[in-house]
């Protein structure tokens, strides 16, 4: 989340970089880097503005560069926070600037529609929904004709995922789930997990509740309920302020080893691998 005290610790720093300056030598060693990016960027001139409101300045998309972010996923209840022309150009600015996305477009098709990142002969698909109900707006949603996110139903989950395995070797699912602030994953969240993996997706992501929730190996596949906070502005509590970088090893289109990295997050923006002095 690159808006609120985020922007804030950029602007006073001048550095759009100043989010991840201790985390990039972690995020740098992976093949494909992705997360969940919870703030639409707007176009010049004055944002949108609100408490829960988010916006992000458009030279902020230089930590996510900087940090070498391949992929993320736009599929969050704070994605329509700039409005369609939000949406629209924070489509066209991580367009511009090389960065892949997932769980939104300019239609529901797009929205959709699976990213496939090639890595060593390996197709890696992701795919990416919110199933934030008490803030998924109509007009955050994807139509026939209009911008917007891609919302989490079973027969879209399922019938995504079936059509993205005839094109990829893997199936990567992100989610924006749960309840805000639980440690444990609600009944929902385990029923959808299990399904994608069922249906064929090899891991799950989940994000939202902003604290780190139980990571569960089922059949062949991983599932992260929530990983917590990464870069955002909740110093309110230990909780919200710690946060987990998953780490999947493949060979071919096996998961031989998962790892997680703990986060700390110091002075309202800037994660920190470890904990110590919390």
């Amino acid at each position: 989340m690159l808006s609120r005290m985020v922007g804030e610790k950029i602007r006073t720093t001048g550095d759009p970089r100043a989010p991840f300056l201790k985390t990039v030598e972690t995020l740098e060693q992976a093949d494909i880097t992705f997360c969940n990016l919870e703030s639409p960027f707007y176009e010049e001139g004055p944002p949108i503005e609100g408490e829960m409101v988010f916006g992000a300045a458009p030279e902020t998309i230089e930590g996510l560069t900087y940090a070498g972010f391949d992929i993320v996923s736009l599929a969050n209840n704070h994605f329509g926070n700039q409005g369609v022309a939000g949406m629209n150009f924070t489509l066209s600015h991580l367009n511009e600037n090389g960065i892949e996305y997932a769980g939104a477009g300019e239609n529901k098709a797009k929205a959709r529609e699976p990213v496939i990142i090639e890595r060593n002969g390996v197709k890696f698909a992701f795919l990416a929904y919110s199933d934030v109900r008490d803030t998924n707006r109509e007009d955050y949603t994807a139509t026939s004709d209009e911008p917007g996110i891609a919302v989490l139903t079973k027969s879209d989950l399922t019938r995504d995922i079936q059509y993205t395995r005839e094109r990829a070797h893997i199936v990567v699912v992100s989610i924006h789930w749960g309840v805000e602030y639980e440690t444990t994953p609600t009944e929902r969240q385990r029923t959808y997990a299990h399904l994608a993996i069922d249906s064929g997706a090899s891991l799950v992501l989940g994000h939202h509740p902003h604290v780190i929730q139980p990571v569960e190996e089922y059949k062949d596949g991983y599932i992260f309920y929530s990983l917590g906070n990464f870069v955002f502005d909740q110093m309110w509590s230990e909780e919200t302020r710690i946060g987990l970088i998953a780490r999947i090893f493949f060979e071919g289109d096996r998961i031989v080893r998962v790892e997680t990295i703990e986060v700390t997050i110091y002075d309202s923006h800037q994660p920190v691998v470890g904990n110590d002095g919390l």
